[in-house]
């Protein structure tokens, strides 16, 4: 006897295949296989019909305060987006388009005669600290020949991407302005991109005038933390070029996060709206490449918020983009290691506890992963990229 619990349709087409079991019959019962929950706000004054037309499709409803939670199979869903679909058009759409993005995972990203394919191997980011203040490295890039060296070996290592930082945006940082980061990036930036001219290059920062600059220079991507919350105008940027834009999630501001933390009622749920509003106004500015979501680790976040992204990070897929996740030698790390393990762990230190903390995330959807440490990640995702595209059912 065997419990089986399908994380996908595919996962179910396998075990039907592997057990003798024709194409047509396993397609007519693929959409019965996977256990789908899926809430939405509004339409309280509709309680009795959105009751009726649940139990009608075999879905399971809950009215919730401020909206509902509907549980079924996709199959059973889809019965029920038929019956509210004359007089709730709207929300019958949204509820199969968001089922769609969900189990959206391949995606390709194209640029300056450039292709990466995301999904079947997670593709690995290395950092490049160009800063002397940063929380980890900082200061250990002095010149671009430094740079450089740093870049080849990251390259040597298996990076997919290389990602220059010339603003540190860690706790209790200070800001710099546009003029200071160009002096630090520009020069390292050219250099590794005649050095290596069909590597990915990302660069990280906020600034609409440095994401200017850098596209000018060679830059592929262009990083932001803050997902252009303080500087609007580098959408206008990234829409102009129309590169691959990471839009990260942000909280707060790093100069006060120490003193003021944001707090958070649901996390994950609040992380979500944050970006779709974000998303929303970049299509408005008329971006239409491809935005990677980064869910912001530590980015105005505690310990606790932070795992609980990590542990709900395939929630994420809703929006049927290509998402990153960087916890690479955060302090969240150390502190976890501390409360359990009663050890003190210098950022150069994290390596494991950092794999540990990316593994959830990754078998759940994560295309890309931040690093400082490229060859342990890629030995390490190696693996796990293995375990996830298994169906050996």
């Amino acid at each position: 006897m065997l419990i089986k619990q399908f994380k996908t349709e595919e996962e179910f087409r396998y075990f039907l295949k592997d057990r003798g079991i024709n194409v047509r019959l396993t397609e007519r019962f693929a959409p019965s296989s996977n256990f789908i929950s899926i809430f939405f706000e509004g339409y309280d004054s509709f309680e009795r019909e959105i009751l009726q037309a649940s139990q009608a499709s075999c879905v399971s409803c809950i009215k919730l305060e401020g909206g509902f939670l509907i549980m079924g199979s996709r199959e059973s869903i889809n019965s029920f987006c038929s019956k509210i679909v004359k007089s709730h058009r709207e929300l019958a759409f949204e509820i199969l388009n968001t089922i769609s993005n969900y189990k959206k995972f391949h995606f390709r990203l194209e640029y300056n005669q450039k292709i990466l394919n995301l999904g079947l191997k997670t593709a690995v980011m290395g950092v490049i600290n160009l800063t002397p203040d940063s929380f980890s490295d900082g200061g250990l890039i002095k010149t671009p020949q430094d740079a450089l060296e740093r870049a080849k070996t990251l390259i040597e290592e298996g990076a997919d991407i290389i990602d220059l930082g010339a603003e540190s945006t860690r706790p209790n940082s200070e800001r710099i302005d546009a003029k200071e980061e160009l002096r630090r990036l520009i020069g390292p930036l050219e250099l590794i991109r005649k050095s290596f001219p069909n590597i990915w290059i990302s660069v990280d920062t906020y600034k609409s005038e440095v994401a200017k600059e850098a596209l000018e220079s060679g830059a592929d991507i262009i990083n932001d933390v803050t997902g252009g919350v303080f500087d609007e105008r580098i959408y206008e940027v990234v829409s102009k070029y129309n590169c691959p834009y990471i839009i990260g999630h942000i909280r707060g501001r790093p100069e006060t996060w120490l003193i003021d933390p944001p707090t958070y009622s649901d996390v994950m749920y609040e992380v979500i709206s944050d970006l779709r509003l974000r998303l929303r106004v970049l299509k408005d500015a008329g971006y239409s490449s491809t935005p990677i979501l980064d869910p912001g680790i530590g980015f105005g976040k505690g310990p606790v918020e932070n795992l609980t992204i990590l542990k709900r990070f395939s929630e994420l897929r809703i929006f049927g983009l290509p998402t990153m996740v960087g916890v690479s030698r955060k302090s969240f790390l150390g502190l976890i290691v501390k409360e359990f393990l009663n050890r003190d762990l210098k950022p150069q230190e994290r390596l494991s506890a950092g794999l540990g903390a990316i593994a959830n995330a990754v078998m759940e959807g994560c295309h890309i992963v931040r690093t400082h440490d490229v060859a342990k990640t890629r030995e390490f995702l190696v693996l796990i990229d293995a375990i996830r595209t298994c169906y050996g059912l």
